[in-house]
């Protein structure tokens, strides 16, 4: 059943072409079409549940075995009728299927002896693989023609193409050995943390020679796996000023045309830019970088909700807040908003609650209720936003000078962070929490305050955020929210 589901998905993610096998609009569906509608629509769960939908009456499963393979053998064949022509597809994985689907008939034709009338497919499909660096399928389109030369007694044609197969050998050699590093990397680091730990102290000599074998063979899939792993295991050792250096350059090698134009995955190498910015400080270049290229991400996508994240995150840090609500206001007006996750939608609440404590807009004031109202939900994938909700509802008690309400908040903190961080929680919020506490004890005392949570202060100052690429980022610095409940607590004594 897992299997049907999942091809399920695929054929309902990508759609399918005018030719197809299964009948998407029948009127009188028969039982294979029933098993697939329940599996697209989440009604069928497991085996149990599509028995009792298709036979309610009897428990054949017999009689389901044999609607399970046929509809799994139209759901095979309906893989070659898949729509790839989609705007979030890359063109150069929409041109790669359209080789293979053509190689594949002039193979037949080939099998079947019409060698003529495979040359006009082996053409296109060599002269696409050429030009978008299809190694792999220009290599089978030349042997291909070998064979169809050889048997129509083309002696000039079939010696010019196992000249160009050669010529292509050391792209291919070039590619598979580089294949071979990049996969051995990628399930080493995706191990165990001793395995990561260990092959980490490798990963310097295997980006040595993926960069070696890249600049001998200038083979666009040897650059990719080079280009991946590079950001990879920089993003692991938490070392963002490698990955600006190496986003820029990646941005240098495409307006140079030195990497495929079509094959390099420009908005990726955007957005990761961006983001590597964020994380390294460099708020004012990053804040430049994504004005430039936010035309790059299409409104509708989820990226562009990302890359906005990422946009709003370096505003905010770089104390740029009239941007931040430009961008928020992008963002809320958006009428796509609604179709992101619920998850992302909640990032963008708090996003917006803390631009408005940092920087509130008296003519548009902001709707604190559900924020500071409803404690957090403690589950493991929110962990970030439950100390930011914490946080922000400290925040908002100390303004409001509601002492009752604030130590209720302030035990909340303190028993989230017993209950959920260990080793693993930020230095810098632990440094936070304590001078959060500090506000309660001076009984919001400026000076006192002040005075108590300099040390602490100075402490945070000197604590770099940590450098897990997966480590929950700050929406606030919190030395800026420090400084504005001074500025606050200092106002309320004015």
């Amino acid at each position: 059943m897992e299997e049907l589901k999942k091809l399920v998905q695929i054929i309902q993610k990508r759609g399918a072409s005018d030719s197809q096998l299964l009948n998407f609009k029948t009127k009188r569906p028969n039982k294979e079409w029933v098993l697939f509608d329940g599996l697209a629509t989440g009604y069928i769960q497991n085996e149990e549940d599509a028995l009792k939908l298709l036979y309610p009456e009897e428990n054949s499963t017999a009689a389901f075995k044999m609607v399970k393979s046929r509809l799994r053998k139209k759901l095979m064949n309906q893989l070659f009728f898949l729509d790839f022509q989609g705007k979030s597809i890359k063109s150069s994985h929409t041109l790669e299927q359209e080789c293979l689907a053509k190689l594949y008939q002039a193979r037949v034709l080939i099998n079947s002896g019409a060698y003529d009338l495979a040359l006009p497919l082996l053409r296109q499909v060599l002269a696409t693989a050429q030009n978008y660096d299809f190694n792999d399928i220009a290599s089978l389109a030349l042997r291909s023609f070998m064979h169809a030369y050889a048997n129509l007694g083309e002696r000039t044609q079939f010696y010019k193409v196992t000249e160009q197969l050669l010529n292509l050998t050391p792209k291919l050699t070039a590619d598979q050995e580089s294949e071979k590093l990049f996969l051995e990397s990628k399930i080493e680091l995706s191990h165990s943390v001793s395995a990561r730990k260990n092959h980490l102290g490798k990963v310097r000599e295997v980006l040595d020679k993926l960069e070696t074998l890249w600049q001998e063979s200038q083979s666009y899939n040897t650059f990719d796996y080079y280009y991946i792993l590079s950001i990879w295991a920089q993003e692991l050792i938490g070392d963002f000023i490698k990955i600006v250096d190496i986003t820029n350059a990646s941005e240098e090698l495409l307006k140079n045309n030195k990497v495929n134009a079509e094959r390099f995955d420009h908005r990726y190498n955007k957005y990761i830019q961006v983001y590597a910015h964020l994380r390294a400080k460099k708020l004012t270049e990053g804040i430049r970088l994504a004005s430039r290229y936010e035309t790059s991400f299409n409104p509708s996508s989820n990226n562009w909700f990302a890359f906005m994240e990422n946009y709003t995150l370096l505003a905010l840090h770089a104390k740029q807040y009239e941007v931040a609500h430009g961008i928020m206001h992008k963002v809320l007006t958006n009428p796509f908003f609604k179709k992101i996750t619920k998850m992302a939608q909640e990032r963008w609440s708090l996003f917006e609650a803390y631009l408005h404590l940092m920087a509130p807009q008296h003519d548009v004031p902001f709707k604190w209720q559900n924020l500071v109202q409803n404690v957090p939900s403690y589950s493991k994938d929110k962990e970030g936003f439950n100390v930011a909700i914490l946080i922000l509802q400290v925040l908002y008690y100390v303004e409001m000078l509601d002492t009752e309400a604030l130590e209720y908040r302030m035990e909340a903190l303190k028993k989230y962070a017993h209950k959920h961080f260990k080793d693993s929680f930020s230095e810098r919020s632990r440094i936070f929490f304590k001078l959060l506490a500090l506000v309660v004890k001076a009984n919001f005392d400026f000076t006192a305050t002040q005075k108590r949570g300099e040390a602490l202060y100075q402490k945070l100052l000197h604590t770099n955020p940590p450098g897990d690429a997966y480590a929950e980022i700050e929406i606030v610095p919190y030395e800026h929210l420090w400084l504005l409940v001074l500025e606050r607590l200092q106002k309320q004594e004015a």
